[in-house]
């Protein structure tokens, strides 16, 4: 406040001119600026075209310009990718009584957030025909990642709802107080880079006008998804080493239960695929990972096809079938793919 003198000569008070803004005026402009930001940002994010994430984008809009076409899709990891054909489990369902047509959109590294990030991306498209979702079972394999330096394919999928998935998720691990922090960091990071969206008006501008004209492997369209391994010569050592690891695998104890944050982001995921009228299937393809020896099929899936018995299932364990011991080979993709459809066809018909 400073004083004046009025007409009449008498003093008087008048509010200072050059007062300090006060801390909470400030504290005010900062917040409403932070929304704006992050109102645009999201904003712009909703509008912008799914990211040219190598090797991941074109599969997805290949598929988004055929969604119609196709009434059964395979997500999951390299195993998938690898490990289903869908020509053959279009032959063998359709021999079996249940004609289908399939695509695997299954890549590598891809599990839980990623997965199902990438899942609703692809419902969001609806798919008109779309009748069956086969998803591969597996929880998130902490840190396998997060050690990396931020690319396109780490960044992608953290939008809020896989973002705090993935917090959830690392909070409830059995790791050190010091690397949850850091992998807490590093998702936060992500997921401030994706939703300020740097670069991608430029990628949109390109993507629009300027669209790439480098030759890529499209061999995988012919083949719908599917990406074989070639056949390996296994050592004598290599052999061993592999019926070492399926030793330990069946002496490990199942898991009946799922921690309670991958158990709340499994069935908030089917609850999705099961409102489109499709059905959601789980599948555990053959493996020899301890930490991934289910039983439990949750009440969100219409049917849970889980090949992780060597006892029950030895003709996918053999060596001359894997590439290694987490990958079929193409034969093996035969295999696995038609036991997998007899099993889809024998369920539906008994549904």
């Amino acid at each position: 406040m400073r004083r004046v003198t009025n007409s009449a000569g008498a003093a008087v008070a008048v509010p200072s001119t050059n007062a300090r803004p006060s801390i909470a005026h400030h504290a005010l402009i900062v917040a409403l600026f932070l929304v704006a930001f992050a109102g645009t940002c999201g904003l712009l994010h909703s509008r912008l075209p799914f990211p040219s994430v190598p090797d991941i984008a074109p599969r997805f809009r290949y598929f988004a310009e055929h969604k119609d076409e196709f009434d059964t899709i395979f997500i999951g990891s390299s195993r998938i990718r690898h490990g289903i054909i869908p020509q053959v489990f279009d032959e063998a369902a359709a021999k079996n009584g249940v004609p289908t047509h399939s695509f695997n959109l299954g890549y590598s590294g891809m599990w839980p957030p990623e997965s199902y990030y990438y899942l609703r991306q692809v419902l969001a498209l609806h798919p008109k025909k779309l009748r069956n979702v086969f998803i591969e079972l597996m929880d998130y394999r902490l840190g396998q990642a997060e050690g990396e330096a931020p690319t396109m394919r780490s960044v992608y999928w953290h939008d809020v709802p896989h973002t705090g998935m993935a917090l959830r998720l690392v909070a409830e691990s059995p790791l050190s107080f010091n690397e949850k922090v850091g992998l807490f960091a590093t998702h936060a990071h992500e997921f401030v880079q994706n939703m300020t969206n740097p670069g991608r008006g430029a990628e949109w501008l390109e993507q629009r006008y300027f669209p790439a004209r480098k030759k890529v492997d499209t061999s995988w369209i012919s083949r719908r998804g599917f990406d074989p391994e070639p056949a390996t010569e296994w050592s004598e050592a290599a052999q061993e080493e592999y019926r070492r690891q399926i030793r330990v695998f069946e002496e490990a104890s199942t898991h009946e239960h799922w921690r309670p944050g991958f158990a709340a982001a499994l069935d908030d995921i089917l609850g999705k695929v099961n409102q489109t009228r499709a059905k959601a299937i789980l599948v555990i393809p053959p493996t020899v990972r301890p930490e991934e020896h289910f039983t439990a099929c949750p009440r969100g899936a219409f049917f849970g096809f889980y090949f992780d018995s060597p006892s029950k299932y030895p003709r996918l364990y053999l060596p001359e079938l894997h590439y290694d011991p987490g990958h079929l080979n193409e034969a093996g993709a035969r295999e696995f793919t038609t036991q997998l459809a007899e099993h889809f066809t024998t369920a539906w018909m008994t549904w």
